[in-house]
């Protein structure tokens, strides 16, 4: 049997493809990533007799037939797999199961570690970590060549990891156009994850939302996860406290676009609010994960 896993340190995708003697296939992949998985690969669960099974650990598994694996593309399921398993990082409520039901996002993904890591220790920043320092903190010190090159380098990475979320396909006569949104802001901050929101935006033709705080948020920087959370929810409760430009997303997908991960806190407590307002369903799509998991505290 060959049995080829796909799974990346500090990420909840776990997935194992099992090309068993007799030519049927075994799936085995992570239960919160069905979903994703079964958006991107229908007829792979079309082919499946039993459909999804339960497996040890909260995984899931789902079984081809020899007579029905012969008209499935492997090698397609693990180039994906390999994108979507050892490069991306999956991000999920486990260190904020205290503050959130974990129902509020989808799905989280972000396109890379900000930093290089291993069992040794950190080795400096990664490629898309670079990018998003230099874009976020130096853009003025950058030479055109510089500036192009970093731009590039978060741009290919947030639209490709976006063409992992298992958004609706748009079909004949329906509106499934998704919304696409930064974090509410106050008006002179959160400039860099607006841009890179707007920027998704066009590219994959989405609609853009551009909420902003009407009234100043308060500094959150000094603030425990559970001191950040109950701020962002007084935020929210106050009625018109954030205005989002007239745009309807009520039932429909919404996309929220940030440059950094840290707790995920301000991901969370937005997705909650949009799903409370009447989204559908709402995904997180991160430009890098910070290696600590606690913000600024």
């Amino acid at each position: 049997m060959a049995s080829t896993q796909y799974t990346r340190s500090r990420s909840a995708f776990w997935m194992r493809l099992n090309e068993n003697p007799d030519g049927s296939v075994n799936i085995f992949i992570s239960g919160e990533l069905v979903g994703v998985f079964s958006n991107h690969f229908p007829r792979i669960v079309n082919s499946a007799p039993k459909g999804w099974q339960n497996s040890n650990g909260g995984t899931k598994n789902i079984w081809i037939p020899s007579d029905r694996a012969s008209v499935i593309d492997l090698e397609s399921i693990k180039r994906w797999a390999e994108f979507a398993g050892n490069q991306s990082v999956w991000l999920m409520t486990s260190k904020l199961s205290d503050c959130f039901s974990g129902s509020e996002l989808a799905c989280c993904v972000a396109a890379d570690f900000n930093s290089i890591f291993d069992e040794n220790g950190i080795h400096g920043r990664s490629e898309l970590g670079e990018a998003e320092y230099r874009l976020k903190y130096h853009a003025n010190e950058l030479s055109p060549d510089e500036g192009q090159h970093y731009c590039e380098v978060m741009s290919n990475a947030l639209l490709a990891v976006y063409d992992l979320l298992p958004l609706r396909k748009i079909s004949f006569g329906g509106n499934s156009t998704p919304v696409v949104s930064s974090i509410p802001a106050n008006e002179n901050s959160g400039g860099f994850a607006r841009v890179l929101a707007g920027h998704v935006a066009q590219k994959k033709e989405a609609e853009f939302m551009e909420p902003k705080l009407l009234n100043p948020k308060p500094q959150m920087k000094e603030l425990n996860v559970q001191q950040k959370v109950s701020t962002w929810s007084s935020i929210y409760g106050v009625p018109g406290n954030v205005n989002y430009g007239g745009i309807s997303f009520s039932g429909k997908d919404i996309v929220i676009v940030d440059d950094l991960y840290q707790s995920g806190v301000s991901m969370w407590a937005y997705a909650k609010h949009l799903k409370d307002l009447g989204a559908d369903r709402v995904f997180g799509l991160v430009g890098v994960k910070s290696m600590r998991d606690s913000d600024n505290t």
